[in-house]
């Protein structure tokens, strides 16, 4: 151990600082380009989803994982690396620095209860990391510029920040939690901004594709055919594009969260990539004993007319392909939450109801449930791992389809990226609208569902509307 820091970083209740003057953006501009640092930004609250900004930066620690092959480093400097099951290896990490939620928390803090993270791990997992524990064999990443981003990327990359700024973002409040580390009182980072000018005009352009349209069209193909035969019921298709020429991760995060205000906006800023995602959707939810999710099937353009979005959003409800595809996923969740939810306590709370964004509306259903003999982080992410909603169904049949039919990896593109607290709450986003970058060059995805009922150029179209407020921003 290392002077005379505590065994635990959060060993003591956090202490609450209320700060004044300070909002998202400064906190955006506070995250120097030479610095690993995070903010989460919901723009957006639909269903009392969104109401949180969290931002940190220069974390205390970190793991990491590339296949079996994983290391971490302690909050006391020390670092470890070995091979092996990456989950098992998480979850030795995290018990490192875990802590049950006291029952004096509130007590010794009546501020502590009302903030749902005091710090804690923030990061993401990939969704080639399901590969090792599901027993996938490794994906081969074609030569060329994608192979070239993706280089050295981890499948899974966790931080560990103990000192975060939170935002309220109904009623604008803002705090300052940490756990008394020697010098808190000199590390308020967001007074030392580097407030950016306007993001210079880039001339963004599309270099590569995983599909072109007629591979595209052939692949939606192939999967009725297979969904014919019986192999599958529904596989989410996606087309991987490489931009060029795209602003640094900092400023598409502001360009994004402009277009497209959504519940789980996040920038994360590492080495050698950083991530900026606009996600709607909530993978996985835990307080306490309670775990929910919300799976997004079903998408519809919007019109920009109140009169003509109502409509559709009655029309996408009663849609019978748009439905069957989200009872097919609501079911593989149901079935997911069960193995570590209390027997009879896995509900479907809303089996679908119509959210509205920017470009597009969405079905979402919300299944709940009360989990069983308190499940580490890594336990529960073993059990429900990749989300359901962006694999297909049945789920390891879907992604062996995946495998075969998209050329490129997914990376970060439909994982999942968020938060883990000390005492096992956690809140993760499926990483849709997600971009990878790395300098001016950055991997977004888009994907959809394909049933028996789907029709190819339908499917494409549906790609267009999910990107149309991203790429607008852009420029493209």
């Amino acid at each position: 151990m290392m002077g005379n820091q505590p065994t635990n970083p959060f060993s003591s209740v956090p202490r609450v600082e209320p700060i004044e003057g300070v909002d998202a953006e400064i906190l955006l501009d506070s995250i120097g380009s030479n610095r690993s640092g995070f903010l989460f930004e919901s723009g957006l609250d639909v269903s009392g989803t969104g109401r949180w900004h969290l931002a940190g930066i220069d974390p205390i620690g970190s793991f990491e994982a590339r296949r079996d092959h994983w290391i971490l480093e302690h909050h006391n400097g020390e670092q470890i690396s070995g091979e092996g099951d990456p989950l098992e290896a998480l979850d030795r990490w995290w018990s490192g620095w875990s802590r049950p939620k006291h029952q004096d928390d509130s007590a010794s803090n009546s501020c502590v209860s009302r903030f749902p993270f005091v710090g804690g791990a923030v990061g993401w997992i990939g969704y080639e990391a399901a590969d090792v524990f599901l027993g996938l064999p490794p994906r081969q990443v074609p030569q060329g510029p994608v192979a070239q981003l993706l280089e050295g990327v981890p499948e899974m990359s966790w931080r560990l920040y103990d000192e975060v700024v939170v935002i309220d973002a109904i009623d604008g409040g803002c705090w300052f939690l940490h756990h008394e580390r020697d010098g808190w009182q000199d590390r308020r980072w967001w007074l030392a901004t580097d407030r950016q000018q306007e993001a210079d005009s880039c001339r963004v352009r599309i270099e590569d594709a995983s599909l072109n349209d007629e591979d595209y069209l052939a692949a939606v193909e192939q999967i009725r055919q297979r969904i014919g035969s019986g192999d599958v019921y529904e596989v989410n298709l996606a087309r991987g594009l490489l931009l060029d020429g795209v602003p640094p991760a900092r400023d598409l995060h502001r360009l994004w969260r402009a277009a497209q205000p959504v519940p789980y906006g996040a920038f994360i800023q590492g080495d050698p990539v950083s991530v900026v995602s606009a996600s709607p959707e909530l993978f996985l939810r835990r307080r306490g004993d309670r775990i929910v999710t919300r799976p997004i099937k079903g998408t519809v353009p919007r019109h920009g007319d109140e009169r003509l979005d109502t409509d559709a959003a009655r029309r996408l409800l009663q849609d019978e392909k748009e439905r069957a595809e989200l009872a097919m996923i609501v079911d593989l969740e149901r079935n997911d939450l069960g193995r570590i939810c209390r027997p009879g306590s896995v509900e479907v709370k809303v089996a679908a109801e119509v959210e509205s964004y920017a470009s597009v509306l969405h079905t979402v259903a919300t299944i709940e449930g009360r989990l069983r003999a308190n499940p580490s982080p890594a336990e529960i992410l073993r059990a429900t791992f990749p989300g359901g909603s962006i694999t297909g169904a049945p789920k390891v049949a879907a992604m062996e389809q995946i495998r075969q039919l998209e050329p490129w990896p997914r990376s970060v593109y439909t994982g999942s990226l968020g938060w883990i607290a000390p005492c096992g709450d956690l809140e993760l986003s499926i990483a849709i609208r997600t971009a990878l970058v790395r300098g001016q060059r950055a991997l977004i995805p888009f994907g959809g569902a394909v049933t028996w009922d789907s029709n190819p150029s339908s499917e494409r179209a549906e790609l267009t509307h999910k990107a149309r407020a991203m790429f607008d921003a852009l420029g493209i």
